[in-house]
């Protein structure tokens, strides 16, 4: 019997964009605490994110530096549970259709 391993790896950047990932605040180092926040930031019931255009540009360059299939279609997760630094109570994320995949090996 012969085995194959296969690593994935979910990976967190901090990008260089004017704006933040769904909404339309300031990404400005420095400002006072809860400046740059909104109710989109916030996850306030109701409200409805946008993607970053750069985001994507960006989540595609390094797809393509990376050798990895970009894929026409992805959609974002939320997951759902406590984080002590994070009131919302959710993160989005990308899961099982991601923006970029099955990259160099």
């Amino acid at each position: 019997m012969v085995y194959e391993t296969v690593i994935g790896l979910e990976i967190h950047a901090e990008l260089k964009t004017k704006t933040k990932i769904f909404c339309s605040c300031s990404t400005e180092f420095g400002k006072k605490p809860n400046e740059n926040t909104c109710p989109i930031c916030l996850g306030i019931p109701g409200t409805l994110p946008v993607l970053n255009e750069d985001v994507i540009k960006l989540a595609v360059k390094a797809g393509t530096a990376l050798g990895c299939k970009i894929n026409n279609y992805n959609k974002m997760d939320r997951k759902n549970y406590f984080y002590p630094d994070l009131t919302k109570n959710f993160q989005t994320s990308q899961y099982d259709i991601p923006m970029c995949g099955e990259g160099l090996s």
